[in-house]
C-alpha cells in the first residue's frame, strides 16, 4: 500500500470522529436549551401558582369562612330537598293512589314509572278511563300538591309564602329553601327495532326516539290536563348575578341511547321501557350566586341553618 493510501485513510478516519464529536456537541446544546427553556416554563408555573394562591388567600378573606361554609351546606340540604320531594311523591301515589312499583332512584334524582304503569311495549297514547290515564291523572294530583312550596311563580318569587313553607311541621315543607329547577318527563325505550312502517296508529313513528318523544309529550300533555295550575310552577335559572326563571316542567327524549340495564334479556328491555321523571334542583355554584338568589326570594341571609 502507498503512503498516500495511508494518508487518505488517515484523513478520513479524521474526518469521521470530527463528523461525530460535532453531532455529539450539537445534541449537546440541543440538550442544555431544552433544559434552559424547561425551568423557565417551572419558574413561570411556580409564580402563577403562587399568584393563584395569593389571590384564593384574598378571596377567603374577602368571603369569610363563615359564608364559603353557609354556601356548602346550602348546596348539601338542597340535595336533601330534592330526596325528600321524590320521596313524597312516592309515598303519596302510593298510599293516596294506590299506586305500586314507582321507583325511586335518590342519586339520579329520579322517579321511574316502569313500563306497564303507563305504557306498555309498542305503546304511546291514553285513552281516557284506562289505568294509564289514571296514574298519569295521580302524578299530575300529586306533583301539584307537594310542589308548591319548592317552586317560584312567574315573577321569580316564592310560588307560596316563604315562612309558612319554612315551618318544619308544614306537609311537604321547604324548610332550607331549595327550590326545583326542572322536572324533566323523559321517554325512554328497549333496543329493539321499531320497524320501517312505523307503528299501529302512527307510520311515522319508524324508530325508538320518534317513540320516546311521543310518550315523553302525551305524559307531559296528561299531567298538565290533569292539574293546570302545574304550569304556573317555574324554577329559578341564574345568568351572572340575575335570577331568571322557566317552566318547571318540560318534556325530552332518549329512545334507546339510555338505557336503565342491559337490553340482553327480555326482562332488561321491560326495565328499559319507560318514563322517569327527573328532578333538576338549582344548586348555585358559589358564594355571590347563593347570597343574589336567596336575596330575590327575600331571604337575605340564612337563618337556622347550623
Amino acid at each position: 500500500m502507498s503512503n498516500y493510501d495511508t494518508d487518505q485513510e488517515d484523513e478520513s478516519f479524521f474526518v469521521s470522529m470530527t463528523d461525530i464529536m460535532v453531532g455529539l456537541l450539537f445534541i449537546f446544546i440541543l440538550i442544555i436549551m431544552y433544559f434552559a427553556v424547561q425551568a423557565r416554563i417551572d419558574a413561570a408555573s411556580l409564580e402563577a401558582l403562587k399568584i393563584e394562591n395569593e389571590d384564593n388567600k384574598i378571596l377567603l378573606l374577602e368571603l369569610g369562612a363563615g359564608r364559603l361554609e353557609d354556601l356548602t351546606k346550602y348546596q348539601r340540604r338542597i340535595g336533601l330537598q330534592r330526596s325528600q320531594i321524590l320521596n313524597w311523591i312516592s309515598e303519596v301515589l302510593r298510599n293516596e293512589e294506590g299506586i305500586e312499583g314507582v321507583q325511586v332512584i335518590d342519586e339520579q334524582g329520579v322517579l321511574r314509572l316502569p313500563e306497564g304503569l303507563l305504557f306498555n311495549s309498542g305503546e304511546f297514547r291514553f285513552e281516557v278511563d284506562s289505568r294509564a290515564f289514571d296514574v298519569s291523572q295521580s302524578i299530575a294530583r300529586a306533583l301539584s300538591k307537594i310542589l308548591p312550596c319548592s317552586v317560584l311563580n312567574a315573577e321569580g318569587e316564592p310560588y307560596l309564602n316563604l315562612r309558612d313553607c319554612e315551618n318544619p311541621t308544614r306537609a311537604y315543607n321547604n324548610v332550607v329553601r331549595g327550590f326545583v329547577q326542572a322536572i324533566y318527563v323523559e321517554g325512554h325505550t328497549d333496543n329493539e327495532s321499531v320497524g320501517d312502517n312505523g307503528l299501529s296508529g302512527d307510520p311515522n313513528l319508524t324508530n325508538n326516539l320518534k317513540l320516546s318523544a311521543r310518550r315523553s309529550t302525551n305524559t307531559f300533555e296528561a299531567i298538565v290536563a290533569g292539574s293546570p295550575e302545574i304550569l304556573d310552577f317555574f324554577g329559578p335559572v341564574m345568568e351572572g348575578s340575575v335570577v331568571r326563571v322557566e317552566p318547571v316542567l318540560a318534556s325530552s327524549a332518549y329512545g334507546e341511547w339510555r338505557p336503565a340495564t342491559s337490553n340482553e334479556t327480555e326482562e332488561g328491555r321491560r326495565s328499559n321501557r319507560r318514563i322517569d321523571l327527573r328532578i333538576a334542583m338549582y344548586v348555585p355554584p358559589n358564594v355571590e350566586a347563593m347570597e343574589s338568589f336567596l336575596e330575590s326570594i327575600g331571604e337575605e341571609v340564612l337563618r337556622e341553618q347550623n
